[in-house]
């Protein structure tokens, strides 16, 4: 069985994240700042050699290959990320949980994408980011 439920479930995002056309996820951070991510999966080349040996074996584990894994953890809701998070604060996640926990923060900080919404003068938007 495998640790960790795959599947399409969009019911824990927030109420105000949407994605255009583009592939960009635009919400609002807790303190109102617009930011927006994409999946960049020609970066995926950027993550670290630690996290891609552990990432590519729970991909076999699991029967996928480790760019549809990768994409996968890339894609996790903050609410999967923030209760997975939590739960190893609060000793209730095993080792292997924890361990794939970092990985899946290594994946996402190499292929995603982010910006930032600045205002620029009264008005006037730009993006900015890395």
């Amino acid at each position: 069985m495998a640790l960790f439920r795959r599947g399409n479930n969009r019911g824990d995002d927030h109420d105000n994240r949407w994605t255009d056309e583009n592939g960009w996820t635009t919400d609002r951070m807790s303190d109102g700042t617009i930011f927006r991510w994409r999946v960049r999966m020609e970066r995926i080349g950027n993550i670290l050699p630690e996290y891609k040996e552990a990432l590519e074996a729970v991909a076999r584990e699991e029967g996928y290959t480790y760019r549809e894994y990768v994409a996968w953890a890339a894609n996790l809701t903050d609410a999967r990320m923030n209760d997975t998070r939590d739960r190893i604060r609060n000793g209730l996640a095993s080792p292997r949980e924890a361990a794939l926990y970092r990985c899946w923060l290594g994946a996402r900080l190499a292929v995603h994408e982010v910006q930032y919404r600045l205002e620029v003068r009264p008005g006037k938007f730009i993006w900015t980011g890395r």
